[in-house]
């Protein structure tokens, strides 16, 4: 399986995991900070999960809403943690999946340790 496999019902499966995931994490964080990105969740809504995070991913920049979650020290719920998660490594090319990592390490966030703790 391999993220240019879009027939594939293994990765379409995952893929549809992962959508749960941010959508479980976008929840979580309404709650917990009152974080509302609207944005991105028409953007998940509009390219799924996975098509939302690579465009992230293809930004310049962070997000908004990854200096909200790094102002309020909540990066391992950003997308970028999410796409480093083992489970859904699959899902992203070694670039993207750099890249996030690359974001979080600039941000003074152990990656490490975090994927540690999930893996």
């Amino acid at each position: 399986m391999h993220p240019g496999d879009r027939n594939d019902q293994e990765y379409e499966r995952l893929a549809h995991d992962f959508e749960d995931h941010l959508r479980h994490g976008y929840r979580y964080l309404v709650r917990r900070i009152g974080y509302r990105a609207k944005a991105f969740n028409e953007m998940v809504t509009m390219h799924g999960g996975v098509g939302a995070v690579q465009r992230l991913l293809r930004g310049r920049d962070t997000s908004e809403g990854f200096a909200r979650l790094w102002e309020t020290n909540m990066l391992q719920h950003s997308v970028e943690a999410s796409v480093l998660r083992p489970e859904y490594e699959p899902l992203f090319t070694d670039d993207e999946r750099a890249t996030a990592r690359r974001r979080l390490e600039d941000h003074q966030f152990d990656v490490d340790g975090f994927l540690r703790q999930v893996g």
